[in-house]
């Protein structure tokens, strides 16, 4: 892996002030460094002076573009008042956008030519954060003084005191300054207290606030080095217990969210020496995990561009743009360019770090035309797979593994809170097709495997959900399904999962296989599930459609949706088919939404399950599914499978 330094395009100045070799920051004679004076001088966060002054070079050219969309962002909060104190409880995640907008007016106020209109905002914008009554879930009765408004303000806060040194007042400096020295202090105390869930997104938040203020106290507080020294502790730990395949237990969504700010802990920390890229093949592989849940991109927009698996939204939170951007130069990637630039188009974001983060040194490559169609996340058990890249095209995406990946024990470092995204959903599956969902996730929902496209045994779920939040804790590699089979080629793809130990005891199951076949050129998938209980049971299979509109009649589901037309048959003989509605939670419970639900079932010890789902972009019918049962075979349209 190539782990260049924290600026792309100023690496080996970079490489220069990690070596601490003599720096002159002022223009005039060489700089004593750290070791020799004692003195840490500013800036200091993401860049030094001399890098600054090439990045100020870049944006009047190979960087104009990114530059350009900071500079509109900017220039939107800079004639805006920051919000009032709202005084509501909870996280007050509203805040978030409050030290983004510090963060943002602050770079724009280094690099620009009219520093002081960025700084003057920015100053407004800290002094109201300072004044808020609590930071999200601070000042509470169990002392939790690092939510996540923490990490933004924290980072947004410190960048401005970094690089408003030569542009805000004294008594300007000693406000942030106090803010900065008691808020972190604050966040220490409360958190070196907590056990520490080490690959979740709100340590790596939070950590990154927690770095970048003390970095920039160290002239101020000898506390500094104790705070730095416990966020480095942090990101190492992360280091070793990211998983290995790259994909995130979290869902694209928060992958986005959690990437940002840990890739900025990383390159936070290289400037003190460490580099925590090399521990873990976590970054070599998790570009491929962002791209393969990314949507066709003829369907990308502002507000749906990845799959909503886990607890993700259907839209990009963070970036991703300037993610892929870090990743490229990370891993001389040409495809995660690519996909940077593909991302521009929908990512409304502007983030600064684009500016630092773009490498246009890594080419992007010409397409994706040589790029893997299908792609399975081993230790997560994640099949991904589609037609092809050109932006219309069929995604599948199949999930059957172990909570925090198969290589996970409770002994290894994991902690419950790592698992505060996953839900228990082995042998559930999505479609997306001619811009739509045929089979859908449910999102942010209670985790419960009722809600999910796969098997309930009595009304009985999977491991770890009994109080409705998936907490399979201990880790128990006992109960870990597994994807068994993959094949893939451009005509069809197959995958077998193992799925017998997932559930609860109480379901009395003792096998549970899934089999998926995809017809590609038949859109058609073919599912054959084996199934044994210790006694009969009530086998229920659930299908959510995304379309709500559909009918039964027999054992055939039909729907006719804006794009499509769909088919699911059930091609069991002993199983029957109904259309019903389910009442699906929100995650706290109490509030949800009806939605549309099939599901195939049968009361038995033993069963073979054979499902068809077939669909035909309008004004195309779906194609017929015929199971001959004497000879084992189904075919569909010009295809014959011989199970």
């Amino acid at each position: 892996m190539n782990t260049k330094t924290t600026i792309c395009v100023l690496s080996m100045l970079a490489l220069l002030s990690c070596s601490g070799k003599s720096l002159d920051t002022d223009g005039g004679a060489g700089q004593e460094t750290t070791e020799t004076s004692g003195k840490v001088w500013h800036p200091m966060l993401f860049f030094n002076y001399y890098e600054g002054e090439l990045i100020k070079e870049a944006i009047a050219g190979t960087h104009a573009s990114q530059w350009a969309e900071v500079v509109a962002a900017a220039d939107s909060k800079v004639s805006r008042n920051p919000p009032a104190d709202r005084t509501d409880t909870g996280e007050q995640l509203w805040q978030r956008d409050v030290g983004n907008t510090i963060a943002l007016l602050s770079f724009a106020g280094y690099m620009s030519d009219e520093h002081q209109k960025y700084f003057d905002a920015a100053y407004k914008w800290a002094e109201a954060a300072g004044s808020y009554a609590t930071w999200g879930t601070d000042d509470t009765p169990d002392g939790q003084e690092f939510g996540l408004v923490y990490g933004h303000y924290l980072l947004g806060i410190a960048m401005l005191y970094d690089y408003g040194q030569n542009y805000l007042t004294e008594a300007q400096l000693q406000t942030v300054r106090q803010i900065l020295m008691t808020r972190v202090e604050r966040q220490y105390n409360a958190y070196r207290k907590e056990e520490l869930n080490y690959i979740q997104n709100h340590t790596w938040i939070n950590i990154c606030g927690m770095l970048s203020a003390a970095m920039v106290l160290r002239n101020d507080t000898g506390k500094a080095n104790t705070w730095i020294d416990f966020a480095q502790s942090v990101l190492d730990k992360t280091s070793r217990l990211l998983i290995k395949d790259g994909a995130s237990q979290e869902g694209p969504g928060y992958w986005q969210y959690g990437m940002e700010f840990l890739m900025m802990d990383y390159d936070l920390s290289a400037s003190l020496g460490h580099d925590y890229y090399q521990n873990s093949a976590w970054w070599e592989n998790t570009a491929r995990y962002a791209m393969f849940l990314t949507l066709p991109s003829d369907w990308c927009s502002e507000t749906s561009s990845i799959v909503d698996w886990g607890d993700s939204p259907r839209y990009s939170w963070y970036g991703p743009e300037h993610l892929y951007r870090r990743l490229a130069s990370l891993n001389d990637d040409r495809y995660a360019q690519y996909f940077a630039g593909r991302a521009n188009a929908y990512d409304v974001s502007a983030s600064w770090l684009n500016v630092l983060w773009y490498d246009p040194e890594v080419k992007a490559a010409p397409s994706l035309y040589s790029y893997p169609r299908s792609w399975l996340f081993e230790e997560m058990g994640l099949f991904a797979s589609r037609t092809d890249w050109d932006g219309n095209e069929t995604l599948l995406v199949f999930r059957s593994g172990a909570p925090l990946g198969k290589s996970a024990t409770s002994s290894s470092g994991y902690h419950s809170g790592d698992m505060g995204h996953i839900h228990p959903d082995a042998g559930h599956f999505i479609i997306f097709s001619n811009g739509e969902y045929i089979l859908k996730n449910n999102g942010y929902v209670k985790r419960q495997t009722k809600y999910h496209n796969t098997l309930i045994v009595n009304d009985k779920g999977q491991y770890g959900e009994k109080s409705g939040y998936f907490t399979p804790w201990p880790l128990d590699p006992s109960k870990y399904p597994d994807i068994t089979l993959v094949s893939s080629d451009d005509t069809k793809d197959e995958a077998v999962a193992d799925i017998s130990d997932a559930y609860m005891a109480e379901a009395g199951l003792t096998e549970f296989t899934r089999r998926m076949i995809w017809l590609k050129k038949e859109n058609a998938l073919l599912l054959i599930d084996d199934i044994s209980c210790i006694s009969e049971r009530n086998l229920k299979l659930l299908f959510y459609p995304e379309c709500q509109s559909g009918t039964v009649s027999g054992n055939i589901y039909t729907a006719v949706t804006p794009r499509n037309n769909i088919r699911i048959e059930n091609l069991s003989s002993d199983a029957d088919m109904a259309l019903t509605t389910q009442f699906v939670e929100e995650r706290s419970g109490g509030d949800g939404t009806e939605q549309a639900l099939l599901t195939v079932s049968a009361d038995a010890r033993q069963m073979r399950f054979i499902t068809a789902v077939t669909w035909g972009p309008l004004p195309a019918e779906a194609k017929v599914a015929v199971y001959d049962e004497s000879s084992g075979e189904i075919r569909v349209g010009n295809e014959t499978v011989k199970l």
